[in-house]
Parts: structure tokens; C-alpha cells; sequence
């Protein structure tokens, strides 16, 4: 059966999709009511125009019909039409002659806006849900519901940065800090928020392995490359973290041979086995750190310089516990809950004795609070810990500790000394005389005039 041409036009006409027909060069032979509404013109406007024509009269923002015409092949393609506002999913398809020519070119129009608000709604969507995410860590970190607390406003730009710099998973990045102060997990943190989440994540402490030992263990070795060598070889570590990161913990313990090793991983982004001679691609995101002075090993020639500028793309310096004191008693809580869990317990700590905790160094940092607390935990006897159950260094701290006077003498001499003794470990400890009026509650001014009178001259 053929459907008759008036039959035929009144089902084109009667589609819900715009519908329109271009000869071989690209000009308007049909467009039904549906097309012409898409576009905001009548169809008297459009026919008899050409594609080129109505594009230049900015109509609409691109044509799959022209994309057509120059590849002899079916296009499909989002569009928007400036006059109705409306996006749509056009797809032109070329129906060809005998000869293989282009004779006409139908172009289906469908209007998509709901579709594109709707995507655009779910890119926002997503947005919330990641701003909300980044809320709930930072709230996570504030009030001690994950492995980091960030209470003090240091330790917070710490977190930051290590967020900031997560995404950029070619730069290597250095971090820095004592021993205890949580520069695994900081490192942690950058790899939970690369694109590199969830593939290999391989620690390594660079002074825990023996110096014979390290080599092998970083690169791998070929088979037979030394006595005792597995028959078949072995993947080093860094072949382990490929695609992924490799967290060198206490990089300043690397032996200087191997150095130029690392050097040649970060540069040419590539290993050779022991024992081997093909060099082997890495792909590897390459995390360090270390609680020792690169610089002062790079003066005293114990740490390349080159391997230094390479590692410290971006540097993160984790400010030592007794400097982020806001940290201390939210810490303690942390851990309580921990090991609360841990041994089946329900203790908690006296809130007068916390002052004892705020003041002592904590030269352990995290890690010496961290098994502090489990100490205390374990030996004290009731469900509370107390001042009786804290061990001597809370009282023998330089803060705490009484000035024993063996002679009696007059009490403005006592108290000369003990402002004496005072104003000169906050200025070895501040540096400056600004500092060390702010940590005293003191003007500056007061520090200049007393220092003075101890016939001392305090620094700038």
C-alpha cells in the first residue's frame, strides 16, 4: 500500500518532532508546524532558505544538516534555539541517489530543555552534595569524628592544603613535621581525595628497612641478580603503587646511591630492576616525608639537592602538638572513645586535671598523647582518671616547675627572677619581642623596660 502525498504531508505535519527537508545543497524544501515552533519563525519564513542562511541569522547555534553536507554521513547533535530559548537533540540523515550523491537530507528536531534543565539540576545536585561532603569532613576534623581533629586553626590550614593540592596528582608533594604529628595521615588524606583513590597505596618507611635491603625492596630484582634471589625475580614496590601513590615515610634516611634512583623515578618516570637493564614505566604518584631538616642535609651533603627541588613541589609542614594546644583536650576525648570501644571500658578524664595535659610539651606529639591516654586507661583503677593517676613528667615540666630558693630573700628579688625567668623562655621561645608580650598578656613595651633593668637588650 502507498500512502498518498496529502496523507503522507498530514503525518509529517501532525508529529510531535519537529521535522524539515533540505535538497542536496542544504535548502529548505519542508518543515512542518512542530519545527517551525522549535524555532520561533513560521514555516513560510523557513522555506526556501538555505541551512547557511538561517545559522547566519542566528537562529539557532549550530546545524547538524551542514555537518552532513561535508561528511556524506548521519549527524547527530544538541543545539539552541536563540529565539524560543529551547535546547534540542537534532539529527540529520542524508538519503543519497544512485550515484551516491546527496539528493535530500531529513532533520529531526526534539526538544530536550527538560532533559538539560534536568542534567544542569543534577550537575548543581552534585555540587551541593560535594560542598556538603567537604562540610561534614571539616566537621568531621572540628569535632573529632574522624581520624583527624582540627580544632586549632593551623592544623586546619594543614587539611586545606592537603585538599587543595589532592587533585594535582603529578606534583610530588613533601611533608614535614616531628615524629608523631600525623604525617601519615595527611598523606592519607591527599590520596583519599585524588583522582587515585581506591587504586594501590603503598607505604614505606625508608628507615625500618635495612640500607642492603632497600634497593631491592623499592625497584625490584631480576632473577639471579644476587645470592638468595628468587628464581623468578620481583616486582619492586613502586611497580606495586603503579597507577597509584607511593608514600616514602622518613625520606631523609634514604641512603645517597638510592637517592639517584628516586631521582631518575621522578624525572624520567621509570625503574630498572636490579640486576635488570630495561628500564620499566612507572606511573606513580609519589608522596614523602620526613622529621629531619632536608636543608640542612642538603648544606652538609647527606641529601641531593636536585632530589630536594624535585620532591618539594609543595610542601606541607604539620605544626608539632604542643603548638596547636586548642587540639590537645578534643585529642584526649578522641582517643577515650577509641579505646573506650577498644577494651570494653566507659572512663573519662577528670575536666580539672586537662590544664595539666595543655601544658605539658608532648615532645611525642599526637602518638605520645595518643598512648598516654591508653596508659592511663589501663592502670588507672576508677572510671575516672585524676591528677593521682597522671605520672611525674605532668608536674616536672618547665612550665610547672617551682623556683627552690635555698636562702630567704626579699620577695621583690623572688619575683625580679621569676619575671626574669619568664620573659626570657617566652623570647627563646616566640622570637620576638611582639610574640612574647602576646603569650604573657604583657605590652611589649613592658617587656623592653624589664629586660632593661636585667640590663639585657631583647631582639627586634
Amino acid at each position: 500500500m502507498i500512502i498518498p502525498y496529502d496523507s503522507l504531508m498530514e503525518i509529517l505535519e501532525h508529529s510531535f518532532d519537529g521535522i524539515w527537508i533540505t535538497d542536496g545543497k542544504g535548502r529548505i524544501l519542508y518543515a512542518n508546524t512542530a519545527n517551525a515552533a522549535l524555532l520561533g519563525v513560521s514555516k513560510r519564513d523557513l522555506e526556501g532558505k538555505t541551512t547557511q542562511e538561517l545559522l547566519d541569522e542566528h537562529i539557532f547555534s549550530d546545524s547538524v544538516i551542514l555537518r552532513t553536507l561535508k561528511t556524506g554521513q548521519r549527524a547527530t547533535h544538541t543545539s539552541h534555539n536563540y529565539r524560543t530559548g529551547l535546547d534540542v537533540l537534532a539529527t540529520a540523515t542524508p538519503i543519497l541517489d544512485r550515484d551516491g550523491n546527496i539528493q535530500y537530507i531529513v532533520n529531526n528536531v526534539r526538544d530536550v530543555t527538560a532533559l538539560s534543565r534536568m542534567r544542569d539540576s543534577l550537575r548543581d545536585y552534585d555540587e551541593v552534595i560535594r560542598i556538603q561532603k567537604k562540610q561534614i569532613d571539616e566537621m568531621r576534623s572540628r569535632y573529632g569524628l574522624g581520624k583527624l581533629i582540627a580544632h586549632s586553626q593551623s592544623f586546619r590550614k594543614v587539611i586545606e592544603l592537603a585538599h587543595r593540592v589532592a587533585p594535582y596528582d603529578g606534583a610530588t608533594v613533601l611533608i614535614l613535621g616531628e615524629s608523631g604529628t600525623g604525617k601519615e595521615l595527611i598523606a592519607e588524606t591527599i590520596v583519599e581525595n585524588s583522582p587515585r583513590k581506591g587504586k594501590p597505596f603503598i607505604r614505606i618507611n625508608c628507615g625500618a628497612i635495612p640500607e642492603n635491603l632497600l634497593e631491592s625492596e623499592l625497584f625490584g630484582y631480576e632473577k639471579g641478580a644476587f645470592t638468595g634471589a628468587d628464581s623468578k625475580g620481583k616486582k619492586g614496590l613502586f611497580e606495586a603503587a603503579n597507577t597509584g601513590t607511593i608514600f616514602l615515610d622518613e625520606i631523609g634516611e634514604m641512603p645517597l646511591h638510592l637517592q639517584v634512583k628516586l631521582l631518575r623515578v621522578l624525572q624520567q618516570k621509570e625503574i630498572t630492576r636490579v640486576g635488570g637493564s630495561h628500564p620499566i614505566p612507572l606511573d606513580v604518584h609519589v608522596l614523602a616525608a620526613t622529621n629531619r631538616d632536608l636543608r640542612q642535609m642538603v648544606h652538609e651533603g647527606t641529601f641531593r639537592e636536585d632530589l630536594y627541588y624535585r620532591l618539594n613541589v609543595v610542601s606541607i609542614q604539620i605544626p608539632p602538638l604542643r603548638e596547636r594546644q586548642e587540639d590537645i583536650i578534643p585529642l584526649i576525648h578522641h582517643f577515650l572513645r577509641i579505646f573506650n570501644q577498644k577494651y570494653g571500658m566507659q572512663k573519662s578524664v577528670q575536666a580539672e586535671i586537662f590544664p595539666l595535659f595543655e601544658r605539658y610539651p608532648w615532645p611525642g606529639n599526637v602518638r605520645e598523647l595518643e598512648n598516654q591516654v591508653e596508659n592511663l586507661m589501663i592502670v588507672s583503677q576508677g572510671d575516672i582518671i585524676t591528677r593521682e593517676d597522671l605520672p611525674d613528667k605532668f608536674f616536672t615540666t618547665a612550665e610547672e616547675q617551682s623556683f627552690d630558693f635555698e636562702h630567704i630573700i626579699p620577695l621583690r628579688d623572688a619575683v625580679e627572677q621569676v619575671e626574669k625567668s619568664l620573659i626570657e623562655k617566652a623570647l627563646a621561645k616566640y622570637g620576638s619581642t611582639r610574640k612574647a608580650a602576646a603569650a604573657l598578656g604583657i605590652n611589649a613595651s613592658t617587656i623592653v623596660r624589664k629586660m632593661q633593668s636585667f640590663r639585657q637588650t631583647p631582639p627586634d
